[in-house]
């Protein structure tokens, strides 16, 4: 059989959702299979302003990349010759007398080109960037959580649209949809009323990078940041206000007030999202200038080696579709205090400390306790490898698979 399966997502997502969708897609080409898979680049989508080096190891004797050309949405406004005081208004007027009509076209190209390019394919595994339904085959998505639905606040209007359209087609085209944590289905279930047995759950994997590290290996990497080994608490997520961090500052505020000097930093990794000033205006608030760390998204080797020197990992967030970063410092063999909302604790098990991620008091306490007792971190740095060490992506791609399977009447 012949699945395809649509890339266009890894030149557009960050975080997460790329690391999901690019791990699931590799671990799937590593596997022999008696399938064929296409995977799919709608160009115009992304336009090449982005080229991720992981995307030269999606390869494999059995699928073919196939690059697809569109007609792409250009705006007057944003062309340089228009940047001018006198034509940029009349620019963006165009623009907004086109958007419905262009837009319309775009999306009738795209129908046409995927049409033709997908000839063949017996199942077709779209994403929220190329929310198309292939006729005459079976057609997955993968929904990775609802927080524009669940917290449309957290986020800008174009993303709650695109995401408001891209549920729909989960719920009225999709015949299976992939979601990434029991936590998730449940949420799918009840707001976007699909059928039990339409939603699948598949866990991501954690990388084979993240494992724990020699101290001379660390020390040597936090030497470039300026950091000391167990002398930071870690955060790492893109800061927004879904990841809750106004009360985590607040929590490690009242933290440096119990412990006995001196207090270990704050170290805050990943890039600045939607809303995020309030988190650096709280740091001022509180004189945590000196304290609290900004370092910016951290790659490569780099990441590992930050879990790894890290005292504690700290993610006390709101909700997740799963929650990544916490596996990634479960399997550096840190200990992690986190939230019992969302699917957090179906990550976490018992291998983590569990907070109300509302309670700044209850988070405070939490990190105090690892801090001041030794055997607590020795004993959950153990649950914790064992923990991650469950998640894998082989695993993930079987059951992917089995989706696949079970909807083509094909199953291994």
């Amino acid at each position: 059989m012949k699945i395809a399966i649509d890339i266009t997502i890894l030149y557009i997502a960050q975080a997460g959702i790329f690391y999901y969708h690019y791990n699931l897609v590799r671990a799937l080409l590593d596997r022999p299979s008696p399938h064929r898979f296409l995977l799919l680049d709608y160009y115009p989508i992304h336009g090449g302003w982005t080229n991720p080096p992981e995307m030269t190891h999606l390869t494999a004797p059995h699928a073919e990349v196939r690059r697809v050309k569109g007609l792409r949405h250009r705006k007057l406004s944003r062309l340089w010759f228009m940047q001018r005081p006198l034509l940029w208004p009349l620019a963006k007027g165009v623009d907004q007398v086109l958007l419905y009509p262009w837009g319309k076209l775009a999306e009738w190209v795209m129908q046409h080109q995927l049409r033709k390019h997908l000839d063949g394919v017996a199942l077709f595994h779209a994403s929220s960037v190329v929310p198309y339904a292939l006729p005459h085959a079976k057609n997955v998505t993968t929904i990775y959580d609802l927080t524009p639905l669940l917290f449309p606040e957290h986020h800008t209007l174009q993303t709650r649209d695109l995401y408001r359209r891209f549920f729909r087609f989960a719920q009225t085209e999709a015949d299976a949809v992939i979601v990434i944590s029991e936590a998730t289905k449940g949420d799918v279930i009840t707001h976007l009323d699909l059928e039990p047995e339409r939603v699948h759950v598949v866990h991501a994997g954690v990388d084979p990078r993240f494992h724990p590290l020699d101290r001379a290996t660390v020390a040597q990497v936090l030497a470039s940041l300026e950091l000391q080994p167990q002398r930071y608490i870690l955060h790492v997520g893109t800061i927004e206000p879904r990841k809750n961090l106004v009360r985590l500052i607040e929590a490690y505020h009242r933290l440096r007030q119990e412990v006995s000097p001196p207090a270990p930093q704050l170290v805050l990794a990943g890039a600045s999202g939607w809303m995020s000033g309030e988190v650096f205006r709280r740091v001022k608030a509180l004189g945590l200038e000196d304290d609290v760390r900004f370092i910016g998204r951290v790659e490569g080797a780099v990441l590992p080696a930050l879990y790894n020197g890290a005292r504690l990992f700290a993610y006390p967030s709101l909700y997740e579709g799963f929650g990544m970063p916490v596996l990634e410092a479960m399997a550096c063999g840190t200990p992690v205090v986190t939230s019992n909302v969302s699917s957090l604790p179906e990550v976490v098990g018992d291998a983590g400390l569990l907070v109300d991620p509302t309670d700044v008091h209850q988070i405070a306490q939490a990190m105090v306790r690892l801090l001041e007792d030794d055997a607590l971190g020795y004993r959950l740095r153990q649950k914790g490898l064992a923990r991650a060490a469950q998640f894998r992506w082989d695993r993930a791609a079987v059951k992917a698979l089995q989706v696949y399977e079970h909807l083509l009447g094909t199953p291994s």
